[in-house]
């Protein structure tokens, strides 16, 4: 209750203010990280994941299991602030884009959206 009374004490431009430097300095050391450890580098481990996949789950049928197991490994991957800040719907979406990727690359050798 305390803290509630404090910003009610605050001015309303102060905490769009400090909202605002909170997103910024966020999305800043997310570009850092990503950029750190570089996007290849991070596309190559979920690929890693989506091999191991593969030899986990044999049956047909089974891609989501699949996708959603990728999923919960690379978000485990991620720090832990990250954790926090990517949601698992986020993480699924980027993973699924990236796999149909490389469907598209694996089926003729081009990005060029023939599996669409």
């Amino acid at each position: 209750m305390e803290l509630l009374d404090f910003l009610s004490q605050v001015p309303i431009p102060v905490l769009i203010l400090v909202i605002a430097v909170l997103v910024v300095v966020t999305a800043v050391v997310v570009y850092q990280y990503a950029k750190a450890k570089g996007l290849d580098g991070i596309r190559k481990e979920v690929y890693k994941l989506f091999l191991h996949a593969e030899h986990i789950y044999k049956e047909s049928g089974q891609g989501e299991k699949k996708l959603k197991w990728v999923v919960q490994q690379a978000r485990g991957l991620l720090p832990k602030w990250l954790q926090v800040i990517m949601s698992e719907e986020v993480l699924l979406k980027i993973i699924d884009w990236w796999f149909k990727e490389v469907k598209d690359l694996l089926d003729d050798g081009k990005v060029n959206g023939s599996q669409n």
